[in-house]
């Protein structure tokens, strides 16, 4: 699933192929992708380019004059820039005059195509929090002493902070040797700076291994995600529980 470093991966990319392109049309090949009304979606984008990009979270918007392209990726989400042969489980086309496209990709159709006035406006409509990669540790320190239960629940929660699942939830609660069931209220301060500078850490390091398409660390308990497998760490058995209804993977030994 698309999460933080994948977003970032797709506004670098749209930004990269799809910037100050005169946009010929907008092609729906299934709504069910959509938040706006097609015929709406075509009318605010037709004739316009998008000028920038900006990501929040999982979050992509493109600005296109009067209103902001609004793009969520949800399980299988994708964009693909091509001239000829449009790619499998096109959703969306943007046809460009240059006779480029831009195909929004969505294998399971749980992704979002949407117009909103700005970027702060959706965030405020929908309580996200700030950005990991642009909050300050006073913010995460003044957020986090506001909530209660289980780290990795509080670290999905997207209006704590925006853009962290599954997995990199997992992580960073790996790589700060904090269990994810560990209650929130019991962190001290010394481990509230670990998750602040382990979560950042880990999404600019993974946005660059993304960047070269070079491969994860086998220091990442990613590398390792099975139930019975050797903790990289520290040589401990890596254990499975549920969290928040999702699977979740943590040492037995170093995570307390």
């Amino acid at each position: 699933m698309p999460e933080l470093p994948e977003v970032e991966g797709f506004a670098r990319y749209f930004a990269q192929h799809a910037l100050r392109q005169p946009i010929a049309r907008v092609r729906v090949r299934d709504d069910r992708v959509l938040g706006v009304r097609k015929e709406k979606l075509s009318r605010a984008l037709r004739g316009r380019s998008f000028e920038r990009v900006h990501r929040h979270g999982k979050h992509l918007f493109a600005d296109a004059g009067e209103a902001w392209l609004h793009l969520h990726f949800g399980m299988t989400g994708d964009i693909e820039y091509y001239a000829d042969d449009e790619p499998r489980f096109s959703r969306v086309i943007f046809d460009f005059e240059n006779g480029s496209h831009l195909a929004f990709i969505d294998m399971r159709l749980f992704g979002v195509v949407d117009l909103t006035p700005s970027p702060d406006a959706y965030i405020e409509e929908h309580d996200l929090g700030p950005d990991p990669l642009l909050m300050s540790f006073s913010q995460f320190r003044e957020r986090i002493a506001k909530r209660r239960g289980a780290m990795k629940a509080l670290l999905m929660s997207q209006d704590f902070v925006a853009g962290i699942g599954n997995l990199y939830a997992d992580e960073t609660l790996f790589q700060t040797n904090i269990h994810p069931r560990r209650p929130v209220d019991r962190l001290s301060d010394a481990e509230v700076r670990a998750v602040y500078n382990g979560m950042r850490r880990i999404l600019r390091e993974v946005i660059r291994v993304r960047e070269k398409d070079g491969d994860w660390p086998r220091r990442y308990l990613t590398m390792h995600r099975e139930e019975g497998e050797r903790c990289p760490t520290c040589g401990g058995t890596i254990q499975r529980t549920v969290v928040m209804s999702r699977t979740t993977y943590f040492c037995g030994k170093h995570q307390k």
